[in-house]
Formats: structure tokens, C-alpha cells, sequence
């Protein structure tokens, strides 16, 4: 994956970084991107087939590799995926909380089943996720950083998906709180706000609310959409600034201004 023209290239030889829903879209860019730059990689996906396919890119990039089918709403299979990848990696340095679903509906019309899924998948995900990966760090007195991947939809309210902006949110309070519980361990926490990075989501999104993806990036100050490149430094940039904790970044192109 090539870089977007402006991007230095940073150094993660031998960090060891655990990306969910790593299959397809921002988290196989992503992990594409980590392992360029020399980390290790851990991939974790609902779909056994979507991370097969990152798994066969990388195997001639990462220094050392595993992965693993992972459904990050239950606790079960999150806590065995967390443990198979820090045994395999000989530890986790960055987590990365990439999994996500959107769907659009007004709130009149939202069913209760609906609501539940994406806070299911957005919020309680990465809670389960970083809770199975903190514990290790902790135990293993080991520094090390969480990043989950919010959105300016975390930053702001947008009609017919209030359920989605709730969860998003919930992962920007979520971020703040555990920053100011485990900075003690060295253990950093902070989030990462995208706009537009034209992934299956998107393109899902702007068919249900019939708008055009190029509106979307009409508004921003930077005219184009984000990369996964784009993504990925900003997410290696607050793992290696050991100065910062408990922020939300926007990558966003110019778009929400904080």
C-alpha cells in the first residue's frame, strides 16, 4: 500500500501491535501499513476468510505474525484470541480497537435489537478487547498503549445514526477514563477520530442516506478522503509519543475543528 504523498515513514521494529477486524477495509490497510514499518502483527476478524487473506499480504512483511478468528463481543473468544496472539508475539505493545459496524435509521424508527448490536460491537467490543489486553500489561509490568478507533461521529451528533454517534462517543469517555486509571503502569490510552477513509462502511452509508461520498469530502478543509495510511500514523504516532494519553485526535481532513 503506497503512502499519501507528505507521510515520513516511522520506525516500529520490534513492537508488537494487535489489530481487530484486521480482514478487510482500515484494519488490513492499517495492519499493511504497521508492518512496512517492521512491527509484528496480530490479526484478529469475525470473518475467518477476510483475515486468511490479510494474513497471506503479510507473510512476507511482518516480522512475526498470527491470527486468529476473534468476535469481540464475547468474552470467551476475545479472552482466548487475546492470549493466542500474546503468546505468539511474546507479548502486546499496541492495541488497536478497529472493529466496527454502522447502520442507518432515525431514532422514531431504531429497533431496540439494532441499538444493542452496534453499542454491542462499538463500545462493549472494545471494552472487552482492551480489558483482556491491559490485565496483560499490567501483569507483565510491561509499557504499552491503547488506540481505539472512534470517529467524528464521536464528536458530533448526525441524523438517523444516533446510535451509532452514541457509541462512538462511549469509546471517547471510555478512552479518557481508563487513561487517568493506568497511566501509573505506563500504559497509554487514547482514540482516533476519522472522517471519510472510503472503506465498505462508507460506501454502505452513502447508499442508505443517498449522499454522495464526494459531499462528505466537499466539506472537509483538505479535499480528500483519509487514507488507511493516514489512519495508521496518527495511531503509531500516539503509541510512540509517551506524552500523550486520554486524547481523541481528529483525522478527518479538516473537518470537526477541537
Amino acid at each position: 500500500m503506497e503512502l499519501m504523498p507528505g507521510h515520513a515513514k516511522l520506525d516500529l521494529a520490534g513492537q508488537r501491535i494487535l489489530v481487530t477486524s484486521a480482514g478487510r477495509g482500515l484494519g488490513r490497510g492499517m495492519a499493511l501499513t504497521f508492518a512496512d514499518w517492521g512491527a509484528s502483527l496480530g490479526l484478529a476478524d469475525i470473518g475467518a476468510e477476510d483475515i486468511a487473506e490479510t494474513r497471506k499480504l503479510l507473510e512476507d512483511k511482518s516480522a512475526k505474525l498470527w491470527s486468529g478468528r476473534m468476535d469481540v463481543t464475547g468474552e470467551a473468544d476475545v479472552e482466548a484470541g487475546v492470549e493466542g496472539c500474546w503468546d505468539a508475539l511474546g507479548g502486546i505493545d499496541l492495541l488497536v480497537n478497529n472493529a466496527g459496524i454502522l447502520s442507518v435509521s432515525p431514532v422514531v424508527d431504531l429497533e431496540l435489537s439494532e441499538w444493542r448490536r452496534v453499542m454491542e460491537v462499538n463500545a462493549t467490543g472494545v471494552f472487552l478487547v482492551t480489558r483482556a489486553v491491559v490485565r496483560r500489561m499490567i501483569a507483565a509490568k510491561q509499557q504499552g498503549s491503547v488506540v481505539s478507533i472512534s470517529s467524528i461521529g464521536g464528536k458530533r451528533g448526525d441524523a438517523r445514526i444516533a446510535h451509532y454517534n452514541a457509541s462512538k462517543f462511549a469509546v471517547i469517555g471510555f478512552t479518557q477514563a481508563l487513561a487517568r486509571e493506568v497511566a501509573q503502569h505506563d500504559i497509554l490510552v487514547n482514540a482516533v477520530c476519522p472522517g471519510v477513509v472510503e472503506t465498505q462502511m462508507i460506501a454502505d452509508m452513502a447508499r442508505d442516506t443517498d449522499t454522495p461520498v464526494a459531499s462528505w469530502i466537499g466539506n472537509q478543509a483538505i479535499r480528500r478522503s483519509q487514507s488507511p495510511a493516514d489512519i495508521a500514523f496518527a495511531v503509531a504516532f500516539l503509541h510512540l509519543n509517551r506524552a500523550m494519553t486520554g486524547q481523541a485526535v481528529n483525522v478527518d481532513g479538516g473537518t470537526v475543528f477541537h
